[in-house]
């Protein structure tokens, strides 16, 4: 069984690489400009010199020659030119290796982008194109792989546990029961796992205004006035986000499902969510949200997620009509995928069912 669970799937959009040919694309005309800056600066260079003599760049006794200035910023603007070319040379010979070690298309096959390079930097492509092919010789680079963490593994499970639950009653079993020790509330007990308990509600919170009294210039008195507004409005802002809605009260809790009721074990104390009670259930990957008309909402959240929802549906909807509970709907999807013969492989359909 290898149905991913839902909400914990590759999320990494397919977009086309390359993205920095554009960003070159777009500032080796302003490159090139530069260049003829430089061009430009040097012409007027030349032509100072020559009308006033060599000695008209100098400073001479403080006073600086006619043609100073204009030598300063060429000096200027030519070094700034040298090390951005210098600059996108030591980036493109990087690239290039880098792609073709990786056996990218050459320049992820932005040829618009390379014709604009190609006209206004024509050293970058060049160093580049011989980096690539330098890259194509060498070994192949190959990512490093990816080892899944405990909670991934822990998430599979419960979801391949949630798969088979729902199969089993689906076929018209019973729901498996489960002895939770030390719990000796009514009824049968569906589920006894841990999960991270947390409530949604908002709060009141308070905070400190400063106020300090300042003595001397009426800068100093400004500034200090200005610092407690700004020091208050960060208080007060604060304040106000801490005070919002939003879900609290995180801590670890044992769970305990029966036909009628979810049980929370808190440092000792048991808290009761009867089913009927609940206006809205719904799950997104490791998170299930009971919503209820008088109490704060509750989330729980761990790998039986899902086993919660299944047990949840069929004590609530009764063996007649718990598969049809919406919240149900990627699961059943998963088990009706799984239940469905595939003749190329007859013995993983053996395996599955």
């Amino acid at each position: 069984m290898s149905e991913p669970v839902p909400g914990q799937g590759d999320r990494q959009s397919r977009r086309r690489g390359g993205r920095h040919w554009v960003v070159a694309a777009v500032g080796m005309p302003a490159l090139l400009a530069w260049g003829l800056l430089v061009v430009r600066l040097n012409g007027r260079y030349v032509e100072c010199v020559t009308e006033h003599g060599p000695t008209s760049t100098d400073m001479i006794d403080g006073v600086a020659g006619p043609c100073y200035s204009i030598t300063m910023r060429a000096v200027v603007v030519y070094l700034g030119f040298l090390a951005a070319l210098v600059a996108t040379v030591v980036v493109g010979v990087v690239l290039g290796v880098v792609d073709g070690r990786r056996r990218c298309r050459f320049a992820y096959a932005r040829w618009v982008c390379v014709v604009v390079v190609g006209l206004t930097g024509t050293l970058a492509l060049a160093a580049y194109a011989l980096a690539y092919g330098l890259g194509r010789l060498l070994p192949a680079h190959r990512p490093p792989r990816h080892r899944p963490q405990p909670s991934d593994v822990a998430l599979q499970q419960g979801w391949i546990e949630a798969i088979r639950l729902h199969q089993r009653l689906a076929r018209g079993e019973p729901p498996p029961t489960v002895v939770a020790l030390g719990f000796i509330g009514p009824g049968v007990v569906y589920l006894d796992a841990p999960f991270t308990y947390s409530r949604f509600y908002g709060t009141t919170v308070t905070y400190g205004q400063s106020s300090t009294f300042a003595v001397g210039s009426p800068m100093f008195v400004t500034g200090s006035v200005v610092g407690d507004m700004i020091g208050n409005s960060v208080a007060r802002s604060r304040a106000a986000s801490l005070a919002q809605p939003q879900w609290r009260e995180f801590t670890y809790a044992r769970v305990v499902v029966t036909p009628t009721t979810t049980w929370c074990s808190l440092g000792g104390r048991w808290l009761a969510f009867d089913h009927d009670a609940a206006m809205e259930y719904t799950i997104d990957g490791p998170n299930c949200v009971l919503t209820f008309a008088e109490v704060e909402p509750l989330r729980l959240s761990g790998p039986s997620a899902w086993h919660h929802a299944v047990m949840f549906a069929y004590a609530r909807y009764g063996p007649a009509q718990w598969q049809d509970a919406p919240f149900l709907h990627p699961l059943r999807e998963a088990a009706r995928s799984l239940a469905t013969p595939n003749p190329r492989f007859p013995q993983q359909n053996r395996e599955h069912v």
